[in-house]
């Protein structure tokens, strides 16, 4: 099972919106967990390893929702595979503004994720949804002939890797 999720993050979410949690290099991944929790974020701080957890109720039934927010640089790659074990759903983020984020999805993390995750629902999700239109952003990624990604690309890059 695949999901496409284009999202903007806000402050103050409810904490049953967590979820477990791959992000890309790159993508300010702090922020999810941090938002999702209620917690005020002023200053973005690089993630080696965030544990989050939510208690929810689900079709009646009381269900500890846990985020694992883990680190996507080289260094960790070792690592990072110990965080795997007894998840249910994989969250796979890269950044609206960062075309290479994308790329890196389909480059390093799906493999990654097919490897030690087998079987499991992926989400695939587009933050920073908002800065697609922003004239800043467009300017900045038109100077290497980049654009944000659209929802459409996403689709597509999913359909390639049979993803959809």
């Amino acid at each position: 099972m695949y999901l496409l999720v284009d999202c903007v993050l806000q402050r103050n979410v409810p904490r049953a919106s967590s979820f477990l949690c791959r992000v890309d290099v790159g993508v300010e991944s702090g922020y999810l967990p941090a938002s999702w929790s209620g917690l005020s974020v002023d200053v973005y701080v690089p993630t080696v390893f965030e544990n989050y957890v939510a208690d929810v109720e689900v079709d009646g039934k009381h269900v500890e929702l846990a985020l694992w927010d883990t680190a996507g640089q080289e260094d960790y790659d070792r690592l990072r595979p110990l965080s795997y074990p007894d998840s249910h759903v994989i969250l796979i983020c890269f950044a609206v503004d960062s075309p290479d984020s994308l790329d890196n999805v389909q480059e390093k993390w799906i493999s990654e994720v097919m490897h030690f995750c087998a079987g499991l629902p992926i989400i695939l999700v587009g933050c920073k949804k908002d800065l697609r239109r922003d004239p800043r952003v467009i300017e900045e990624l038109r100077k290497t002939s980049q654009r944000p990604v659209t929802p459409e690309e996403m689709m597509v890059m999913m359909m390639d890797m049979d993803m959809g």
